[in-house]
């Protein structure tokens, strides 16, 4: 039977037959690709057959066999069996393979049933490897040009990438480098190629170095973090993935590095930290960070069998000069209170802001003498006199002092004693150091009283909210409320937030207070709706001892949707100082959380005094903006707040944003804000903060005189 018979007639045997053998050498054909595998082969042994059984030339076999034969079948016979293999993974000794494991099997095969083999027979079994040959050299051509077109696209994709990229041999040197990697080290293409990073003296030498040795001894991919200064002196980082690449041996032949630039990422990471660590006002560690390295220090000082020594501060005539200065000035004085404690201790130790005018410090391994010293030093240093403002100020502190162990041997029993010590300092008429002795355990400050107190006043409905009308200066009627938390406290009478706020940080109660507010003005806004049924529009306050962040706003989410969130119209009024927290934090509640659709809407609160980005403005979808009452109290006059005052309605209003004028007492001040296109007002002018009753009172007589 003549060859090109028999695979004709034996096509579906030989098939198999062959396809075993393909997957054997090139498993990666397996699946999905088997059936398209025996398709191939069959086109190839159709075109074979074709090709035995046409007459041909002493030329054109010899041309066939150095791959120049023509061809009736160019998806066959041509480059385009080659670029198939490399597309599939293949590599080109595994098409060679493929392709001799085809000649191999049917020439055994047809051998076996010819027996005694012809001159004829012969003829047609040189032609049948003739075109096999040409098929070889073909592939080989179309495999070659698609992975040189395959390798040049890539190296033209790693040039442009604006990412550092490189190749490494496994000894570390530069195979190949892109222009963003040149750039990096500062250095041309060809200085770098076949130099190692530590020839090269780049900042991130033995770090690379020891990466690619890990990635070539354990052949897994290796990730880290590194750090680069560039000559103009900026660092930067760098997030660098170490990938190994395998020869047919299944050794590590080089190592692929490619480098995203993480800078940004990582400043912003770093600002979200400080923001939540480190107090805004002073720059020193807040409660958080203070308590943190408190814990710390007490296993530090357990495991070394040392002491420590722990001081409360609270400044003596603050409040009277925070009262004669005014608020900001206040501020700047407390920010150089911290400065002068910061420049009285060691690099070791810790200076923190509890609020307010408390002050905290931690001395490491210091015993109860070298305590009282540092103490004593502190105490002068503060009665000197401050500067704020062309102001000179006097102050003085009542410090409160216990040492690890002999005073306590947890935080919560250290924090206690020297709170304890620096209220017998107080009471002692302050202005001195008091190192705590059990007697005081008997003695309860005034702090700790409210303290405790406070967590009674939740259960037993002491807090209440207070209610203050927002005018439409249009119409003069009342279009919202602002929501004022306040304590009716057993014995003292009635507390502002300012009496009792700084506590609930201390306390753990903040959350708690917010969910009250929360929900209490909720209640209102659904209890106040107008004829058609709208909710009465209620302002709150974001406590000045929470923090904003995507899990507080998870909360109120909750809240919103027990109630029905739909349905209340509440306006979260935000400190600028929080806004530049949310902001540099990356987080935008209305962006990410979708806020808007929440009904809790948000405003700046102080607006005018503390420094803040207007872009913000549109980013967070801001309704309104609340001017300081500092800039109403001048208004009217013709003087600078009046120009400050016309420039800033006119801004936001070119932004739709609305105004709230605060703290409006006089005819004068609304007759201005009234010409200057101020929206809102709130104020002595119209009404004192109302119990619940008597604003809902209030609400209702106004709503009467209206014509149905």
């Amino acid at each position: 039977m003549k060859l090109a018979q028999f695979i004709q007639t034996n096509m579906e045997r030989l098939l198999e037959d062959w396809e075993e053998a393909a997957l054997d050498i090139a498993p990666q054909l397996k699946g999905k690709d088997s059936p398209a595998l025996r398709d191939h082969a069959r086109e190839i042994l159709e075109f074979i057959t074709e090709n035995l059984l046409t007459s041909q030339t002493r030329e054109e076999s010899a041309g066939k066999a150095l791959g120049k034969g023509r061809s009736s079948a160019p998806g066959i016979i041509d480059n385009e069996h080659g670029i198939d293999r490399l597309r599939q993974g293949l590599s080109m000794l595994q098409m060679i393979q493929e392709l001799q494991a085809l000649r191999v099997r049917i020439t055994s095969a047809w051998g076996d049933a010819q027996h005694d083999l012809t001159a004829k027979d012969i003829n047609e079994l040189i032609r049948f490897n003739e075109t096999i040959d040409q098929l070889i050299v073909n592939s080989v051509s179309g495999y070659s040009h698609g992975f040189d077109q395959e390798t040049h696209l890539i190296e033209t994709m790693l040039k442009a990438s604006l990412d550092p990229a490189a190749i490494f041999d496994p000894d570390g040197r530069y195979l190949f480098i892109n222009t963003a990697m040149a750039n990096l080290v500062n250095e041309s293409h060809r200085n770098v190629i076949g130099k190692t990073p530590l020839e090269l003296g780049v900042d991130f030498a033995t770090e690379f170095h020891s990466e690619i040795a890990t990635t070539v001894t354990t052949g897994q991919s290796q990730r880290r973090e590194f750090s680069h200064g560039l000559p103009s002196g900026r660092d930067l980082c760098f997030d660098c993935q170490f990938v190994p690449v395998f020869n047919d041996w299944n050794q590590v032949e080089a190592i692929v590095t490619t480098s995203r630039d993480i800078t940004q990422r990582k400043q912003t990471d770093h600002q979200v930290w400080r923001s939540a660590n480190f107090d805004s006002l002073t720059g020193i560690p807040n409660r958080r960070l203070f308590l943190d390295r408190l814990e710390q220090t007490l296993r530090e000082a357990q495991r070394k069998g040392s002491f420590f020594a722990l001081l409360f501060i609270d400044l003596d005539r603050f409040k009277q000069a925070n009262d004669q200065l005014g608020h900001e000035a206040g501020d700047r004085l407390l920010a150089q209170v911290a400065e002068r404690i910061s420049t009285k201790v060691r690099a070791m130790d810790t200076v923190a802001r509890l609020g307010g005018d408390e002050f905290t410090l931690i001395l490491k391994e210091t015993d109860r003498e070298g305590a009282k010293e540092a103490a004593k030093a502190l105490l002068i240093s503060l009665e000197r006199a401050f500067d704020v403002d062309s102001h000179r100020v006097h102050l003085s502190g009542s410090i409160g002092l216990t040492v690890f162990p002999d005073d306590g041997r947890d935080a919560a029993k250290l924090m206690h004693n020297a709170d304890q010590a620096m209220y017998a300092a107080k009471e002692d008429g302050g202005q001195q150091v008091q190192v705590y002795e059990s007697w005081m355990a008997q003695s309860e400050s005034e702090h700790m009283r409210l303290n405790r107190e406070l967590d009674d006043a939740l259960s037993e409905s002491q807090l209440e909210l207070y209610y203050q009308p927002i005018i439409d200066i249009r119409t003069g009627t009342i279009s919202g409320a602002e929501a004022l938390l306040r304590w009716n406290h057993p014995y003292e009478g009635l507390l502002t937030p300012d009496a009792f706020l700084s506590i609930t940080e201390q306390s753990g109660l903040t959350d708690s207070i917010n969910a009250y507010v929360l929900e209490q003005a909720m209640i209102c806004s659904l209890r106040w709706r107008d004829l058609s049924d709208e909710a009465f529009p209620i302002n709150i306050n974001e406590s000045p001892a929470s923090f904003f962040t995507r899990s507080l706003v998870d909360q109120w989410r909750a809240r919103l949707a027990q109630v029905g969130l739909d349905k209340s119209n509440i306006t979260l009024e935000l400190t600028p100082a929080s806004l530049n927290n949310i902001r540099a934090s990356g987080f935008n509640p209305v962006r990410s959380l979708g806020l808007a659709g929440l009904r809790l809407h948000l405003a700046i609160d102080d607006f005018g005094i503390e420094p803040f980005s207007l872009l913000a403005l549109q980013e967070f979808r801001m309704d309104s903006v609340k001017i300081d009452r500092e800039l109403i109290r001048n208004a009217g006059q013709g003087g600078n707040a009046d120009r400050i005052l016309g420039a800033i309605i006119a801004m936001a209003h070119a932004i739709d944003v609305q105004v709230v004028a605060v703290g409006v007492e006089t005819d004068q001040q609304l007759q201005f804000l009234s010409h200057a296109g101020c929206d809102y007002a709130q104020g002595f002018l119209f009404s004192r903060p109302l119990r619940q009753d008597d604003f809902e009172a209030l609400l209702e007589r106004e709503r009467q005189k209206k014509p149905c």
